[in-house]
């Protein structure tokens, strides 16, 4: 097992290192490739009282980025390349202190000037490096001089969604309050910060059985990935350079008011099916009336439309594996900083067509150039897709070796996102022209052709609460009295009385929040979330390949199918009528 190892004994000169895992290697090698898969944060900030102006100082800025960094040292650490693979390296002096890069403070016009700084990190150089896999930067918003906004910029190879979270809630807390509780020894915290692969074993597992299970956990995987052939995605300009060309990242947003996000949820648990399990059949049958609106128009020729007809519809999901190691989970693993999630591949059956499968199609009934939901699937035939989607995650989750077949599909993308990262840095860091680079990729290939990614996060308020301090009853405050899986960082201590008071008031408030993502090329990657009680959709892309107005449409049908199929409060009746029955 990956452990970590001290050297120097002279305080203040102390350095950890140890190797990274199979899904830390996979995500390092991917941001070589031009950052891809770094995620930015950008959350909105107002300072709710005048005399509280001092919050977002240099100083305090600074102190509260140095109390995260004791908190949480492995985004200090460096990651070298050697020859015996890589290694994190934890310098103590890194911890302890600033770096010049390590907090950038700056200003912003406005708020769309800031969604202008996001844009411009997003398309620039790459912001972060193996010496540097976390900055913060802090834009004070000039018209409005009690707000400002926070851009945090993070490798993929060292944090997931979960820990993420965890980072800007303990910087904004510590930002609105002098209030730092101690911090436990750096050994100490980076005992908690091991590659997931190294926790699927119980330490007295004797090594032969460990190398059955991942031997039996590779044929499960080679099997399941057997079955995965053919598909197709959202039309886009695939190239024969895309593979080889980063992305251009951007992103759409649609939310639901929250009278019509609690509908949809309520809708959920009435049906008995899961908003993952939803989202993706959702998903689905918006793709379906895109397409079915495309090739009406004559824009997707009789022999692609035949080929998309038979092909099946294939997703990547994601998994947070944090709940399957308990002791480590109870004791802040649930939202210590480190990647930890898993992915899965799974098959949706041919896309919903109905009526529209037939040759004829002059008889049905058009909305916006495109039939209507209940001609492509009735609602019957939703729950059911739903239900199906629920019960091949259960078959996968259930599986005695699950955590195994996780780490063989990790393994997977190690070798080709290293190789991928290698010949971009010989290249320059650039594209090097090639003949026939430009040329289409034609629909019909060997395959397996992804849809999308994505997962449905969950309600994100319990993770990033909205006003900070936060005061003692919060189960995440530092001041709570009890511990909690989520609160990582921060030990139970005594916490003087004047300070539990000082800490009833808010003086922070989140006006927003936005997650940003380098996506990978020719990605569609779909996802929920549920923030403010809103249902939130959100879809990263490469416009590279993906246009910004079919994205949109697509995400307009995503709306829709969502208000056709949950959003409306019959259904809710109805179904309260047949459990009285």
């Amino acid at each position: 097992m990956p452990t970590w190892t001290q050297t120097g004994a002279t305080p203040g000169r102390r350095s950890w290192r140890r190797p990274l895992g199979i899904t830390e290697s996979a995500y390092y090698w991917n941001g070589i490739w031009n950052g891809t898969s770094d995620t930015v944060m950008h959350a909105h900030l107002r300072i709710t009282r005048p005399r509280d102006m001092d919050i977002y100082a240099p100083d305090n800025v600074r102190r509260a980025w140095s109390s995260v960094k004791r908190r949480f040292p492995l985004i200090a650490a460096e990651i070298h390349e050697e020859d015996s693979g890589l290694h994190f390296v934890v310098h103590e002096k890194s911890v302890n202190s600033l770096r010049e890069e390590d907090v950038t403070l700056g200003t912003v016009s406005s708020f769309r000037d800031a969604e202008r700084f996001i844009t411009d990190n997003m398309d620039g150089p790459r912001a972060i490096s193996s010496k540097l896999p976390t900055r913060v930067y802090l834009l004070g918003q000039t018209d409005r001089p009690e707000h400002f906004h926070v851009v945090l910029v993070v490798a993929h190879c060292i944090t997931d969604a979960y820990s993420t979270s965890t980072v800007l809630r303990s910087f904004f807390q510590t930002l609105a309050t002098s209030f730092d509780p101690y911090s436990t020894q750096i050994e100490e915290r980076l005992q908690m910060c091991h590659p997931i692969e190294s926790r699927v074993f119980p330490d007295d597992m004797p090594l032969v059985k460990r190398r059955w299970r991942r031997a039996i956990g590779y044929a499960f995987h080679v099997a399941r990935r057997a079955r995965l052939t053919g598909g197709h995605t959202l039309p886009g300009n695939f190239t024969q350079a895309t593979a080889s060309t980063p992305a251009k990242s951007r992103l759409q947003v649609i939310s639901f008011p929250r009278d019509v996000s609690a509908l949809i949820l309520s809708n959920c648990r009435c049906h008995n099916v899961t908003l993952n399990a939803a989202y993706h059949a959702l998903s689905q049958v918006a793709l379906s009336r895109l397409l079915c609106r495309r090739y009406l128009r004559g824009e997707i020729s009789e022999e692609d439309w035949e080929y998309r007809k038979r092909q099946p519809m294939l997703f990547v999901g994601m998994v947070n594996l944090r709940s399957y190691w308990d002791d480590w989970f109870q004791n802040g693993g649930s939202g210590e900083v480190g990647l930890n999630f898993g992915f899965y591949n799974y098959a949706l059956p041919f896309m919903p067509l109905g009526a529209m499968a037939s040759k004829n199609v002059d008889h049905l009934e058009l909305v916006d150039g495109a039939p209507l939901f209940q001609d492509l699937m009735s609602f019957d035939r939703f729950l059911l897709r739903c239900k199906w989607v629920r019960s091949e995650h259960k078959k996968l989750f259930r599986n005695p070796l699950f955590l195994e077949i996780c780490i063989a599909t990790h393994n997977d993308v190690l070798e080709p996102n290293a190789t991928r990262a290698v010949t971009w840095r010989r290249a320059g860091e650039r594209v090097l022209p090639s003949a026939g680079a430009q040329q289409p990729v034609p629909l019909q290939v060997p395959g397996p052709v992804l849809t999308q990614r994505g997962a449905s996060l969950g309600n994100m308020d319990y993770m990033i609460p909205l006003d900070y301090p936060m005061p003692a009853s919060h189960p995440l405050s530092p001041l709570s009295p009890s511990p909690h899986p989520h609160r990582a960082g921060y030990p139970v201590c005594t916490v003087p009385d004047d300070v539990v008071l000082e800490c009833e008031t808010p003086r922070l408030h989140v006006e927003y929040w936005q997650t940003h993502f380098r996506t990978r090329s020719g990605d569609v990657y779909v996802g929920a979330v549920t923030s403010r009680k809103q249902l939130q959709y959100f879809l990263f892309y490469d416009e590279n390949v993906h246009s910004t107005d079919i994205v949109r449409e697509l995400m307009g049908e995503m709306k829709e199918a969502t208000l056709w199929y949950l959003g409306r409060p019959q259904q809710t009746a109805a179904m309260k009528a047949k459990c009285k029955l």
